[in-house]
């Protein structure tokens, strides 16, 4: 039925701000990442085969501003987080901590996985007329 198509979420862990998101399949689950201008990165994922999702703050004071973009590398329980604070932030999934901190020149605008190669991220940088990406090996 038509039930099956859309799934509204109860859950609601956000406290302000506007939402963006990024669908992240890894492991064969169904995973996926929301970041907020307030900073928070927030991991869904399905509790049980009742399509029950249930949702966990990855971290919500690890960028000193806005997150622009979230991607999960699909060979790792990594979830790359890039932000308007010039920083990049490895997340660790299964231990619950930032493995890897990295800082750029200017802000990230979003990033992307390489299809190519699930080591490397890209990252788009740089302000509306100056934009750069940037191939980085995790």
């Amino acid at each position: 039925g038509q039930g099956d198509l859309v799934t509204f979420l109860e859950e609601k862990p956000h406290v302000k701000g506007n939402r963006e998101q990024r669908h992240i399949h890894a492991l064969g689950r169904c995973l996926f990442c929301y970041w907020w201008c307030h900073h928070a990165v927030i991991f869904w994922t399905e509790k049980d085969q009742e399509k029950v999702w249930a949702s966990k703050i990855l971290h919500r004071h690890l960028h000193s501003s806005a997150v622009m973009g979230v991607a999960g590398m699909t060979h790792k329980q990594i979830v790359v987080s890039a932000g308007a604070d010039k920083r990049i932030i490895g997340y660790d999934v299964l231990a619950g901590q930032a493995y890897y901190k990295h800082p750029i020149e200017s802000k990230c605008m979003s990033v992307v996985p390489n299809p190519c190669d699930f080591n490397f991220l890209w990252f788009k940088q740089g302000d509306t007329l100056k934009i750069h990406m940037h191939l980085v090996f995790l």
